[in-house]
Formats: structure tokens, C-alpha cells, sequence
């Protein structure tokens, strides 16, 4: 069994870099891209991934497979893209010291949404399925960051 303090990713996985809080926190993330193309993400089950139960965190299992499938539809379209959508269903769990891979299919896409399924599995099981819808954004636009003290209902929604 891999030790369960180690993120150490199987051969041929190279680290993500982290983007923001959230991944630096509950990475490091990994990432395989196959001979036929196909991109893999991983995980090594880390202490500070568990729940009470001592089992991954399922917020944390949805945010990954969330993530693979938001990379699969920029891979698809060239554009960036946030989530619309997201339905999964939780077959298994996974526990300290396991290694945990994406995939992530872009079924489809046009001007303004893609179609994307994935799925999370460890060693010897599969642990979840998604599908989701995501908006994506105009090719070039800058995301706007706003102070950590913004006031919610100053935003303007934008229709752009």
C-alpha cells in the first residue's frame, strides 16, 4: 500500500500547477496525457482529503471530477469555461494512500455550451459519474477578481 502521507503520482504523471486556494489546498493535482490523447487527471489520497469517516470527501471527489471535465470541454472547444451544471452519482469511496484517476469527455459543443461526461476511479473500482454543461466564454475575455470585502450586490451581471 502507498504510503498515505505521500502524494508520489504513478510514472508518466506530472504535477498541475496550482490556480487559487482551493487546489493549493486539496492537491496537489496530476495530470497524464496518453498516446491516443486521452488526458488523465490524479490524486493520491491524502489525510487531509478524508471526511469524519475516515473516507474521501465527497465535495472534494466533485470538485476533481469537476475540474477534469471543465479541462475536457477547454480541450474540445479552445475556450475557457466555467460550469452551468453538474450532476454525479457516487458509486464508491476512496481512502487514504489510493490513487485516484479522472477522465473526462467532451460529447459536444457549439457557440456558447459544451456537453461533458466523466468519471473517477481508483485501482479497483469506480467511485463516480458526471455529466455536466459548461458556458464558455468568449475567446480573449479577462475574468474580473474582486476584493475579498466586495459587497455581492454591487456586481452587474453582464449579458456579453
Amino acid at each position: 500500500m502507498p504510503d498515505p502521507t505521500s502524494a508520489d503520482p504513478p510514472p508518466g504523471f506530472v504535477a498541475l500547477p496550482a490556480r487559487g486556494g482551493f487546489t493549493e489546498r486539496n492537491g496537489p493535482w496530476f495530470e497524464k496525457v496518453g498516446s491516443d490523447g486521452q488526458v488523465l487527471r490524479g490524486l493520491r489520497v491524502l489525510p487531509r482529503h478524508l471526511n469524519a469517516l475516515g473516507i474521501v470527501h465527497g465535495g472534494l471527489l466533485t470538485a476533481f471530477l469537476d475540474a477534469a471535465m471543465g479541462a475536457a470541454a477547454w480541450r474540445a472547444s479552445g475556450r475557457r469555461c466555467v460550469t452551468l451544471t453538474l450532476s454525479v452519482e457516487f458509486l464508491s469511496h476512496g481512502r487514504p494512500g489510493d490513487w485516484i484517476e479522472a477522465e473526462a469527455h467532451c460529447a459536444g459543443f457549439d457557440s456558447q455550451v459544451a456537453h461533458v461526461s466523466g468519471r473517477l476511479y481508483g485501482r479497483r473500482h469506480s467511485i463516480m459519474t458526471g455529466q455536466g454543461l459548461f458556458a464558455l466564454l468568449r475567446a480573449g475575455r479577462a475574468l474580473k477578481t474582486l476584493p475579498s470585502d466586495h459587497d455581492p450586490s454591487d456586481v452587474e451581471i453582464s449579458q456579453d
